[in-house]
């Protein structure tokens, strides 16, 4: 089960919730969904933010869920600087 998670309400810090909120406006919203961004649109920097400190607990359960799975930048190629990620809950 993914889990749905309110930016607005979501218990983590500024900084994730400003990065989430640019996901969001992105258009990149559901879960376990290979996403690609230019740096433009969400720094590399602020996406590993979120990678390594945005996390949630599922509700009624001890269990901790990342908002994000992955990130990678490409660094060859024409998609050169794109980042690819996935996001580990859905954005709502």
């Amino acid at each position: 089960m993914v889990l749905d998670v309110a930016v607005a309400e979501a218990p983590v810090d500024e900084a994730c919730r400003q990065v989430m909120e640019r996901l969001k406006s992105a258009g990149c919203v559901v879960a376990d969904m290979p996403y690609s961004v230019e740096p433009f649109q969400v720094a590399e920097t602020d996406l590993r933010y979120l990678l390594n400190h945005g996390e949630v607990h599922q509700p009624g359960s001890a269990l901790v869920v990342p908002v994000l799975r992955s990130v990678s930048v490409e660094r060859k190629g024409a998609d050169v600087g794109k980042i690819s990620f996935v996001l580990g809950v859905n954005l709502v």
